[in-house]
């Protein structure tokens, strides 16, 4: 019987992560998981948990005055959440009531 070299757990979930084109999800889900560490907890308790699709983060805001001055701090939001997703992941911010 032929030995095959051992692969670690990791390395096989790594491989079926990149085979499966699954790797841009998976960074997106770091950016929204990454939300109450980039905006602090008390910004974070008046929004709704953001949920991303293509690459598009969507914020619910509670109030009008938190929506406007989220919607100034976009770009930087944007950076610090690529940072904390480790990836590209996020290209565009909304936010909504």
């Amino acid at each position: 019987m032929k030995r095959i070299e051992s692969v670690s757990i990791a390395e096989v979930l790594r491989q079926a992560i990149e085979d499966s084109d699954m790797e841009s999800r998976l960074a997106e889900t770091r950016a929204a998981a990454a939300w109450p560490a980039v905006v602090g907890s008390h910004i974070a308790g008046q929004t709704g948990r953001p949920f991303v699709e293509a690459g598009v983060m969507t914020v619910v805001c509670r109030s009008a005055a938190l929506r406007q001055e989220l919607s100034m701090q976009k770009s930087l939001l944007v950076k610090l959440l690529n940072q904390a997703a480790r990836a590209e992941a996020i290209s565009e911010l909304r936010f909504r009531n």
